[in-house]
């Protein structure tokens, strides 16, 4: 631990690697929520003060807590992210809930004081599925604590609710369900499964109140724990409440971290005159590095002399003193000859039983020999005094800046701790801010604990996700040194958030720092400068590099952004491997493959990534990539739904619309369009413009059609600019035009909508004349580059097969033409110069050779690409 001894020659005993404390590999992580005001329903009493006093108890046991009060559906979806967030590098993962909940089916729900519940579809919006959250914390640690302070009457007046396509009567639905437990996770009930549990008559539920006064016994092991609280409750209660817990832990799980053994100086040694009447022993007072009451046992005495405590008490072989009291010892050298070397041991012990055993040497010497080394600890007091001044400058300095996500950051890599002696002088924690997390040599520090002032180069601050808002703050007390009394001091640390964070964050990504922006936000080269600088700064983040690659990916380097990806992806950074799998089922910038691509999105799916439940369960849906398979694929789609991703909104609004893979259902079809569009999302506004141009569940309006589809544009839709055209086409809402429709067609085309492409080509054939001929045949060959798989790519596939062949040979020319290789004249005579630029083509290019409307569909789609289209937006 690097730790300083007073005298000279003396060394530390350190506690062992079992008794050593919780450090940064093995982290706790928990989120705590408490439901209390709700909006539509009784509001509860006791869930705030629960929650408070829960986190307090979990900070204490070293967790780093995500606590959240009073939620909204919005806010709820942030907290778990958040929590997500910080368990990435979690061992421990612990969810508490006390609030409104619901038993639905088989399953069980946790509810935001928003909820309505007042239709039958809004439970998909309204609420998260607890078992849910269980598979999202055990695909990121180790073991899993799950607390659940929430079994009470269904306070919702709703018959039934629906969950996807299942329809749940409620009934008198009491209580919760038992949750299906995998291995390593304990689950405790407030109450028996089916029964209810009470708020109780204090501040906080007789549950609650329980784990509170009981979990901080460092003998209690969670499952003792959870046996005194239900005895505690039933007797609160009178036996109307019986707690219940479900454990299929392997290891035992303690609450009270382990603690460090007292800290002792492992050998004293000080020499005493011989004709001297005492001599102050002053053995190096024993700490204890995380507070707590110490006690020392004299196992073994001088045979020679007399050793006494102020005021003349002798001390005898086997007695126990306060640990403090061992400096304070003083040795009477009566009977002493020159040359005796007399021994002290004794053994210290901690409140929690960790001890430690350590030697006094007394050497009896001449009465000219001098007692101490002053020399040595005149040079000891100095380098002290000259640390603590450095280091009360250098607090007042102002803030140290930490960047969140990154890590522990050191507070005072430059403290001058070298050629520091082995001494016995301490700092002590006297507050830490709850958004920190202080540590030295990877020990949690909380109020109260101790560490050596040499390890002070080796102090870090770890600032949790969303603290950037405000400067935060901890204060340490500094020992007293050659009359300077002890003082304290106070540190600022003002978490901040990368600019690369800022600015590329993708929304939901579950190893981001903030919230994040969508595609059509991205400043592609802003994003490359800050996220070039991150990756110099923290090149063993994962995260910064798949940024880039989205500034990348938004700047059409599709090349380059699945270099990033790629290497990110290696790195751990699970939204890459998302992000890459979309690329291989798009074939952007990489040859399809998606079998592969589905591979990618199942294993972000099992880390609870809302954007791969969308990608696979659209895959499982409709059986491209993997075996379909309609009902997992739309529970895949649900849980996205849960996390509040409007992509699946949309999907599941469209698959009520049509009929397809589920029952026809307009009313909810239009129920999924509005909450995305409530959530400003340019899809959701694409769909509503919809609706309203069909007249499909809501009256036909042509004007507000045209709204929805041109605020859908202005957020970058690549489909917009066609809704648009079809309104002038048909002239809905606007004057005929199609000279306009076209224009809007074209220009949804150049951004991948394969209706574009087709539809831009269908207009081109209305005209006469070679130049719109090859017009049109680009146009059909660009609608089947940019999404094979479309109905449009079907229906422009079978026109170009039937297109001319000269026209189609002159728009591969001009196409090579235009890439820079030399296909002769653009005649529609290709020859062998032809073939062998197009030969060129495909080496330059990479992509697989092919003949044919297969190599005018590659030319196409690359020229498409060399423009920087937005595949990120598909």
């Amino acid at each position: 631990m690097g730790l300083l001894s007073l005298p000279v020659g003396a060394a530390l005993a350190l506690p062992s690697a079992q008794a050593m404390a919780q450090t940064e590999d093995g982290r706790r992580v928990a989120l705590v929520i408490g439901n209390q005001e709700y909006q539509y329903v009784t509001p509860l009493e006791n869930p705030v003060t629960d929650t408070t006093e829960i986190a307090r108890i979990l900070r204490e046991a070293d967790f780093d807590v995500t606590i959240g009060t009073d939620l909204n559906k919005k806010d709820l979806e942030q907290v778990v992210r958040r929590f997500l967030r910080e368990l990435n590098d979690g061992d421990t993962a612990l969810f508490y809930y006390s609030g409104h909940a619901l038993q639905v089916g088989e399953s069980n729900f946790i509810l935001p004081v928003d909820a309505k519940l007042s239709s039958q579809y809004d439970l998909e919006f309204e609420s998260l599925k607890v078992s849910h959250l269980l598979d999202y914390m055990k695909a990121a640690s180790s073991l899993q604590i799950v607390m659940l302070d929430a079994c009470r009457d269904n306070p919702f007046e709703i018959a039934s609710l629906f969950w996807g396509e299942e329809e749940y009567s409620l009934g008198k639905t009491r209580g919760l369900r038992r949750i299906p437990n995998k291995l390593g996770t304990f689950i405790s009930y407030a109450t028996r499964p089916g029964q209810v549990a009470y708020d109780g008559k204090g501040p906080m539920s007789p549950f609650t109140s329980s784990v509170v006064e009981n979990a901080l016994d460092p003998a209690l092991e969670i499952k003792d724990l959870m046996t005194k609280v239900r005895d505690d409750v039933v007797r609160k209660t009178g036996g109307q409440q019986i707690p219940y817990e479900d454990s299929t832990l392997v290891t035992s799980f303690y609450f009270v971290p382990p603690k460090p053994a007292p800290i002792v100086t492992a050998h004293h040694r000080v020499s005493v005159s011989a004709s001297a009447e005492s001599v102050p022993i002053s053995i190096p007072e024993p700490v204890q590095p995380e507070g707590g009451k110490l006690k020392a046992k004299l196992t073994l005495l001088p045979e020679k002399g007399t050793l006494k405590l102020p005021g003349g008490r002798a001390v005898a072989e086997g007695d126990v003193i306060d640990a403090a009291e061992l400096a304070s010892l003083e040795f009477f050298p009566e009977g002493t000859q020159p040359g005796d070397v007399e021994l002290i041991s004794y053994e210290v012990e901690d409140q929690w039983g960790g001890s430690a055993s350590a030697i006094a040497s007394i050497t009896v010497a001449q009465a000219e020999t001098p007692v101490q080394n002053e020399q040595v600890e005149e040079n000891r007091t100095k380098r002290l005094e000259a640390l603590l001044s450095w280091l009360g400058n250098t607090a007042s300095k102002g803030a140290v800046e930490a960047d969140i996500g990154t890590g522990p950051v050191n507070v005072y890599p430059d403290a001058p701790v070298e050629d520091l002696p082995a001494t016995s002088d301490w700092l002590k924690v006297v507050s830490v801010d709850t958004d920190l997390q202080l540590a030295s040599d990877n020990r949690l520090l909380q109020a109260g604990d101790r560490f050596p002032v040499s390890a002070l180069a080796t102090l870090t601050v770890r600032p949790q996700i969303g603290s950037e808002s405000e400067a935060r703050k901890f204060a340490l007390e500094l020992p007293a040194v050659e009359g300077t009394p002890a003082r304290t001091i106070t540190q600022i640390v003002q978490p901040r958030v990368t600019q690369c964070d800022r600015l590329a964050t993708q929304p939901f990504d579950l190893q981001a720092v903030t919230e994040g922006r969508l595609a059509n936000d991205l400043d592609a080269a802003a994003v490359d400068t800050a996220c070039a600088e991150a990756m110099a700064a923290y090149p063993e983040i994962g995260r910064f590099v798949f940024q880039r690659g989205r500034g990348a990916f938004a700047a059409g380097n599709l090349q380059q952004a699945v270099g990033y990806f790629e290497q990110a992806y290696q790195m751990g950074h699970v939204r890459a491997g998302q992000v890459l799998g979309r690329m291989y089922f798009l074939g952007a910038g990489i040859d399809r493959d998606r079998e592969k691509a589905v591979d990618l999105y199942r294993k972000a799916a099992e880390r609870g990534d809302a954007y791969a439940l969308h990608s696979l369960g659209m895959a499982e849906i409709k059986g491209e990539g993997t075996a379909q398979n309609e009902k997992d694929g739309l529970d895949k789609l649900l849980q996205s739904v849960e996390a509040g991703h409007t992509f699946s909104f949309n999907a599941i609004g469209g698959f009520y619309l049509n009929g397809q893979h589920v029952e026809e259902n307009i009313d909810r079809a239009v129920y999924y369009y509005n909450r995305s569009a409530s959530r400003n999302d340019i899809y959701g506004y694409l769909n509503m413009g919809t609706l309203y141009r069909d007249g499909k569940g809501v009256p036909q309006d042509y004007e507000a059609a045209l709204g929805w589809f041109m605020k859908a544009h202005e957020g970058g839709h690549p489909a917009a600019g066609t809704a648009i055209g079809l309104l002038y086409y048909n002239g809905q809402g606007v004057e005929k035009n199609a000279e306009e429709a076209t224009r809007w067609f074209r220009e949804s085309a150049q951004r991948g909508d394969p209706w574009g492409a087709f539809n831009t080509a269908w207009m081109l054939g209305q005209q006469d004349g070679d130049a719109a001929g090859q017009d049109r045949v680009r146009m059909l060959a660009m609608a089947v580059a940019v999404e094979p798989s479309s109905q449009a790519a079907e229906q422009a596939k079978t026109a170009l097969g039937d297109a001319r062949k000269n026209l189609k040979a002159k728009v591969l020319q001009q196409t090579l033409t235009d890439l820079g290789f030399d296909p002769g004249p653009v005649d529609g005579q290709p020859g062998r110069k032809t073939r062998e630029a197009l030969a060129d083509f495909f080496e330059a290019s990479g992509r697989a050779p092919s003949e044919g409307d297969e190599a005018l569909i590659a030319l196409v789609k690359h020229q498409w690409e060399q423009n920087r289209p937005r595949y990120d937006l598909f």
